[in-house]
């Protein structure tokens, strides 16, 4: 893949050729909605850096491919439940820890290429401590790295993060360019109007335990009209015992439950235009650090009764 093969993002991919163009280390930071192509172009420009043969199936852009290059990190919940040996459930922010642990790499020399490149995926994770220990990397990122920072929620950065960062904004794909994403992806089976524009979405509703979960959804939203409150909070309990639940645990279940109440709006149904709203509103609460069980069990009360 090249720059110019990233589908419904030509003005990302033009800022993104001055700034090679331009051949400095200023951070970039890529905002956007999920899953429309932020990593890839990161990553594409990760391979430009590095590549010395300006051949696309070379050795580094393989690795790079294969997350595999040593120069090149990708930060992310993942990747921070990896070195802290730990499950990605329990990962609900990206702490100092691993930051300070980035920093110190990026101002060691580039082990196989010619530029370390530091890419943190979900920025607005950060954590303020982890905030601003990124601060002076970033006004003074050493002049062999390269540091892309991710999120789909600017408002959410620290204001000093923003304006050390040169901005490239993302769209959602319009209609025709999902299709030309999905002919290439070879994906036939699909509902383009769930996806709202994310091929990465596209992709997440898919696969097979997406699928499951989305008919436990189905069942969840069928059956919310017939059950009392005090049902309700009984059943959330009841699931809650003997394991704590997790923020990002109730934080897929609330964007799951988008899914029968987008299906029910686009059909007509009358109670998704306040499910909806609601949906959202839950998620704000879960990104203010609201207990996310009671979050869990106060939106299905409230979509029960709105049913």
């Amino acid at each position: 893949m090249s720059l110019d093969a990233l589908i419904g993002q030509p003005l990302a991919v033009e800022l993104a050729r001055k700034w090679l163009a331009q051949k400095t280390n200023h951070p970039l930071l890529m905002v956007g909605p999920e899953g429309v192509g932020k990593r890839t172009l990161a990553l594409e420009l990760a391979k430009t850096l590095n590549c010395k043969t300006n051949d696309p199936d070379c050795a580094s852009c393989h690795k790079i491919a294969a997350g595999l290059h040593p120069d090149i990190r990708v930060v992310d919940m993942a990747w921070q439940a990896l070195i802290r040996d730990e499950e990605v459930e329990k990962q609900q922010n990206l702490r100092i820890e691993t930051i300070l642990a980035e920093r110190h790499r990026l101002f060691q020399s580039p082990l196989e290429g010619t530029r370390k490149v530091l890419i943190v995926d979900d920025a607005h994770r950060l954590t303020p401590d982890a905030a601003n220990a990124f601060l002076k990397v970033l006004e003074e990122p050493p002049a062999d790295a390269a540091i892309f920072l991710l999120t789909p929620f600017r408002e959410r950065l620290l204001p000093t993060i923003i304006s050390r960062c040169r901005p490239i904004r993302f769209r959602a794909l319009a209609d025709e360019e999902m299709r030309l994403w999905q002919k290439r992806a070879g994906i036939e089976e699909i509902d383009l109007w769930l996806a709202r524009g994310s091929p990465g979405r596209a992709l997440h509703l898919v696969r097979e335990e997406t699928l499951n979960a989305i008919r436990q959804a189905d069942a969840l939203w069928e059956s919310l009209p017939a059950r009392s409150a005090v049902d309700i909070v009984g059943n959330v309990e009841n699931r809650g015992k003997g394991a704590r639940v997790t923020r990002p645990e109730i934080e897929e279940k609330i964007k799951t439950l988008k899914v029968p109440a987008a299906r029910a709006l686009r059909a007509g149904d009358p109670r998704a235009m306040n499910a909806l709203p609601a949906l959202e509103g839950a998620l704000q609460k879960l990104r203010h650090n609201v207990q996310p069980g009671l979050v869990y069990e106060d939106l299905l009360i409230t979509l029960a009764k709105d049913a």
